[in-house]
């Protein structure tokens, strides 16, 4: 369970959440049991690597170091054909993996704003 210090978009009052693995490329954010709300994530380990800049701010609520491990995540609207689903690359998902604290960060110098799984090729 991760502690949300910056808030997911259009979920500012959860504060707990949980990621769940479905296979290397794809997860499952869990915002609430209760409801059943869940979002579909992709890894960043699946996409081209591209720089994102953090702001201080987010890097501070989130302590994050240089030293500090971190997982990114890219939200995914799915669609039909599942290739025409859009991942979001201008908000990822930033985890510190060390201290279970997670925030969803806006990355406002991006050149990167959507793209579909079928043009990221995984």
């Amino acid at each position: 369970m991760y502690e949300v210090k910056v808030p997911i978009l259009g979920f500012n009052d959860k504060n707990k959440m949980n990621i769940k693995q479905l296979d290397n490329n794809y997860y499952i954010l869990e915002m609430d049991r209760k409801e059943d709300t869940n979002m579909y994530l992709l890894s960043s380990n699946s996409v081209a690597s591209f720089d994102i800049d953090i702001n201080d701010e987010d890097l501070r609520k989130l302590q994050i170091t240089e030293k500090t491990k971190i997982s990114i995540y890219y939200t995914i609207l799915i669609n039909n054909p599942v290739s025409d689903s859009l991942v979001n690359l201008s908000a990822p998902i930033i985890i510190n993996e060390d201290k279970k604290l997670m925030g969803q960060c806006i990355i406002n110098s991006s050149n990167y704003l959507y793209d579909t799984l079928g043009k990221i090729n995984i």
